[in-house]
């Protein structure tokens, strides 16, 4: 039998960072500078030539990767071929997780508090996973 409920700590964690990138989301589209008090770099990153792909904001993307762990999350504590499915969606989102933090650290040399804590629980629920998939059930 499949244990359940592994995976909630993945969808409270995914819950927090869609909070973010709907906060990000709201704000870049009313035209809102972002308030960003502890790194103070938010408005450079977030107005940066990779701030968007194709026209969308990354935090709108954020949102739709978010979301979508959180369904795949919720799907894997009770059906086990959701878990597969949902260790890719977080390596991918891990790895584009790191390309973005060395995008603020190396290339803009700028770093948005919001971005990075997104980013961050991208690569702590990917480890979770990694974590749960190698528990013995």
């Amino acid at each position: 039998m499949y244990k359940r409920h592994k995976h909630d700590i993945i969808v409270i964690i995914s819950l927090i960072g869609f909070g973010i990138s709907l906060y990000l989301t709201i704000y870049h589209y009313l035209g809102y500078v972002i308030p960003c008090n502890v790194t103070h770099g938010c408005e450079t990153v977030l107005a940066s030539k990779y701030s968007e792909v194709f026209g969308i904001p990354l935090s709108l993307l954020g949102m739709g990767y978010f979301t979508a762990v959180i369904f795949a999350s919720l799907l894997a504590n009770h059906y086990a071929q959701w878990q597969r499915l949902l260790s890719w969606l977080l390596g991918i989102g891990a790895v584009i997780a790191l390309v973005l933090l060395g995008i603020q650290f190396f290339i803009i040399k700028k770093v948005c508090q919001y971005c990075f804590v997104t980013d961050t629980l991208s690569i702590l629920i990917f480890l979770w996973d990694l974590n749960i998939a190698h528990q013995k059930v």
